[in-house]
């Protein structure tokens, strides 16, 4: 909690007693309806968005999942319940297949979040997250046709558009439970990259924050995982890093699950301050 006069707050706005603050101090706990769909793309295209340290994987080439997840999140006290309108969101997470240092993670090029207080989190532990609009097919506890249940036939869909343009739609239809090859949110560790720029003059390519992270997550639970045939459309933009993902080498699988979660810590993997940015295969 940063603290000084007599405002305070974890990130700013900051106020007296700190509840201005655009997020409020960790820990953050989270749970989440997922849909999850896999696909390809040409990796020389994730190449070009690794940060320093990264490579793609070259066991999975190519290979990315998109989701679109349906959020609830607050902290310890979980007031946040209480007033629904600051615990829930929707994203879009795109995660690509890489190795760091030998070892198979996760890598987040893209996401998109309708709540600013999740793109301030997000930005503290190394999402990089924009504003956009995220539609997903949610299940209400009964099955009917306006309430699919997880079961084989059941549709679950998303949708995500940034700007009033539409960049991706996808969908999965279920046929069963998955074995454990499912790729889902979580099931390689995911790193990330803290940036912040410098304002000062000559140091706009000399950022103040340059971090290669791992996300520290606790307390995970996962419900069962269901999988189905899925479909993915990406479309192309002039300014959305999306549009270069294009699952030009094919669509895989999909999956429907629920997730929950604690983050509390990052775990540092490196400073990349004083390094170049461009990419360093395997560094």
């Amino acid at each position: 909690m940063t603290r000084f006069a007599k405002a305070q707050g974890f990130m700013g706005p900051f106020s007296a007693g700190g509840a201005a603050s655009i997020a409020p101090a960790p820990p953050w706990h989270y749970a989440a309806d997922f849909t999850t769909i896999e696909a390809r793309t040409n990796p020389e295209t994730i190449a070009g968005l690794l940060p320093p340290g990264l490579a793609v994987d070259p066991d999975a080439a190519g290979a990315l999942t998109v989701s679109f997840a349906d959020w609830q999140a607050c902290t310890d006290t979980g007031g946040e319940l209480l007033d629904p309108i600051r615990a829930q969101y929707r994203e879009c997470i795109v995660l690509a297949a890489v190795v760091y240092q030998g070892t198979p993670m996760h890598y987040c090029p893209y996401i998109v979040v309708d709540q600013d207080t999740s793109l301030a989190r997000g930005w503290a532990l190394g999402y990089p997250k924009k504003i956009g609009s995220v539609w997903v097919t949610r299940s209400m506890g009964v099955t009917s046709v306006a309430s699919p249940g997880l079961g084989p036939g059941a549709v679950f869909a998303g949708t995500v558009a940034v700007k009033d343009r539409r960049l991706a739609e996808g969908h999965v239809r279920l046929n069963g439970p998955a074995d454990d090859t499912a790729v889902t949110f979580g099931s390689r560790p995911i790193v990330a990259l803290r940036h912040f720029p410098s304002m000062f003059e000559g140091e706009h390519d000399q950022p103040a924050v340059f971090e290669l992270v791992r996300l520290q997550a606790e307390n995970v639970t996962a419900s069962p995982v269901w999988e189905g045939e899925a479909a993915l459309s990406i479309f192309g933009s002039a300014t959305e890093t999306l549009g270069a993902l294009q699952p030009n080498r094919g669509v895989g699988r999909g999956w429907r699950y629920s997730i929950a979660m604690t983050n509390r810590h990052n775990h540092l993997l490196a400073d990349l301050r004083g390094q170049r940015t461009g990419n360093e295969e395997g560094s």
